[in-house]
Formats: structure tokens, C-alpha cells, sequence
């Protein structure tokens, strides 16, 4: 059965009956408006909970759920900028790797025999046929229009302004090695394997904050290698497995630190940093992100 309906001000007598303090209404109503019950409380309410009672921890306010929510509006913003970034670098260096080895028409970035698959014949076709389907839409891009009306055929660097991040991934996942080797030492030499991991994770990301779905506490079943930022920050470790920057928001930003150039890197780090320290979440909603205690110090650490 679907959840009784409520009005704004039903919504917030709610809240005060589980221990929320709410001390100004009509302000809190307006929040609501702007954000929605569901947007706001069921997203960001976790950390201020008591799991024994499922009641609000006592003193918490409407207002320190409305700066979580507000801080990860921040975290989106900033993390989608760095990873746009780094999708538009990525795009440009295996349209341009793939091109001078094999070709930029049609014919060569939907040949089979220029990519590496192994059993995975059907992802690479999924691929060339999602890569159809943007050529021959009705409601094809101009660019490739252009193209198309002009030379009957699409170089790989006007379709990758059409091709997802996810299909990057896919892409870069099934390339030569010798295409991968290439792509990699566009990003300080990182291994091929390394990149594939970090794609798969950068992907994800991006979708969350595009979407604008909550990011700070994001997790993800597919994690990055274990690499040097790791050890270098002196993560600590449950058993083999680091605790943190694995498959969580940290994560995302060792493999921007990987990826990024040291000046651009420089700048996300600063936004963060500021962001952080306007919106100071607690140590519980640092540790949810995956930030270790001396995560500051992932500006000065040398990882290439």
C-alpha cells in the first residue's frame, strides 16, 4: 500500500512527532515546496536518526537536514564540472588514438576486427549498434547531420560528442592494448586496467550528480585497484581491503587526482575544500563520503 498523502503542514507535524525540531514552520514549508518531502527528509534524514527508536537523535534540527541537503547540492555541482572535464579529455584521446591506428569512418570503429573481446563479442555489438542508433536517429544531432549530408559518413571524433560516458567505458574496455597503451599515456601513464576501473566508477558518478540523485554517502559495487593514493594516505585496512576510497566518493576523487592534470586537480580540490568548510558536515557525514581523517593531504601526495 502506497504512503498516506500529506499536506505541507501535515508533513512538518510529522516530522515534530519524531523528535525533529522545527523552529521555524513557515520556513520549513517553503523548503518543502522547493525540494519535496521525499527529496529532502528520506534522502538526507539517515545520519541524523536513532536506529534503536527510528526517532530524530535529540536536537536535531529541520535546518541540519536543509545543509546536508544543500552541501550535497554543492558536491554534485562541483564533482559533475571535474568529471565533464575529464570525459571531454578521454573522448578526444581515443578518437584520436582509434583514428590514427585503425581509422575515424564508420567502417573502421564498427569493424570487429579493431577491437579486443575475447568472449565478449555481444557487448562490442551492443556498442556498434548503440553507436546506430545515434547515427541514424530522427533526430540526429546537427553534427552528425552535417557530416552525413556533406560525405555520407561519420568520423569518430563528431560521433564521440554523441556517446555517453558509459560508452566511453565500453568502449575503452574492448580497444587493443596497444589503442589503450596509447590512451593511458594521455593520463600520466596510468595502467590500462586502472582506467578501466576508474571509467566504470567515474560513470556512475557522473549519472548521480546529472540526475541529481544523492551523491555524498554514493557506493558502488565496482571498485577502483588498490594504487599508491592508498597507501601513500595510509588508509587504514579491514583485513586486506582498505576502508576507504575503494568504491565510495573518496574514490572519486583518488581517480580524479589520477586523471586530472595537477593544475585542474588543484582547482577541484580547493572547490571541495571550500565547500566543506562552509557547510563543516560532521565526521559521521565525512565518513559516509569515504573521507579519511587526513584526506586533505591527497593535494600534496605524489601518485605519477
Amino acid at each position: 500500500m502506497a504512503s498516506m498523502f500529506l499536506d505541507y503542514n501535515s508533513q512538518i507535524q510529522n516530522l515534530k512527532s519524531k523528535n525533529l525540531i522545527v523552529n521555524d514552520e513557515i520556513y520549513a514549508k517553503d523548503i518543502l515546496q522547493r525540494t519535496s518531502y521525499y527529496g529532502l527528509i528520506n534522502g538526507y534524514k539517515t545520519a541524523f536518526i536513532d536506529p534503536t527508536t527510528n526517532r530524530y537523535i535529540s536536537g536535531t534540527t529541520f535546518d541540519d537536514i536543509y545543509q546536508i541537503y544543500l552541501f550535497d547540492t554543492a558536491l554534485r555541482e562541483i564533482f559533475l564540472k571535474y568529471i565533464l572535464i575529464f570525459e571531454r579529455h578521454i573522448k578526444s584521446s581515443i578518437s584520436y588514438h582509434f583514428s590514427q591506428l585503425h581509422g575515424s569512418e564508420i567502417a573502421d570503429y564498427q569493424n570487429l576486427a579493431n577491437y579486443d573481446y575475447g568472449n565478449q563479442k555481444n557487448q562490442v555489438l551492443k556498442l556498434f549498434h548503440k553507436m546506430n542508433q545515434k547515427i541514424n536517429n530522427p533526430h540526429i544531432s546537427p553534427q552528425i547531420k552535417h557530416y552525413l549530408s556533406l560525405y555520407q559518413d561519420v568520423p569518430l571524433w563528431v560521433l564521440m560528442t554523441d556517446l555517453t560516458f558509459g560508452e566511453i567505458a565500453t568502449m575503452f574496455r574492448y580497444l587493443k592494448g596497444t589503442c589503450k597503451t596509447d590512451v593511458c599515456n594521455d593520463f600520466h601513464q596510468i595502467g590500462r586496467a586502472e582506467l578501466s576501473k576508474m571509467l566504470i566508477l567515474l560513470t556512475k558518478a557522473r549519472n548521480i550528480c546529472a540526475h541529481g540523485n544523492r551523491l555524498f554517502n554514493y557506493s558502488t559495487g565496482d571498485a577502483i585497484l588498490d594504487c599508491s593514493a592508498h597507501q601513500k594516505l595510509k588508509i587504514i585496512k579491514k583485513g586486506s581491503l582498505y576502508v576507504y576510497g575503494k568504491s565510495d566518493l573518496f574514490a572519486v576523487v583518488i581517480s580524479l587526482k589520477y586523471l586530472l592534470d595537477p593544475h585542474i586537480f588543484r582547482n577541484f580540490y580547493y572547490e571541495l575544500k571550500k565547500s566543506i568548510k562552509k557547510y563543516h558536515p560532521s565526521n559521521t557525514i565525512l565518513e559516509e563520503m569515504g573521507f579519511p581523517s587526513n584526506w586533505m593531504s591527497i593535494l600534496r601526495i605524489k601518485v605519477y
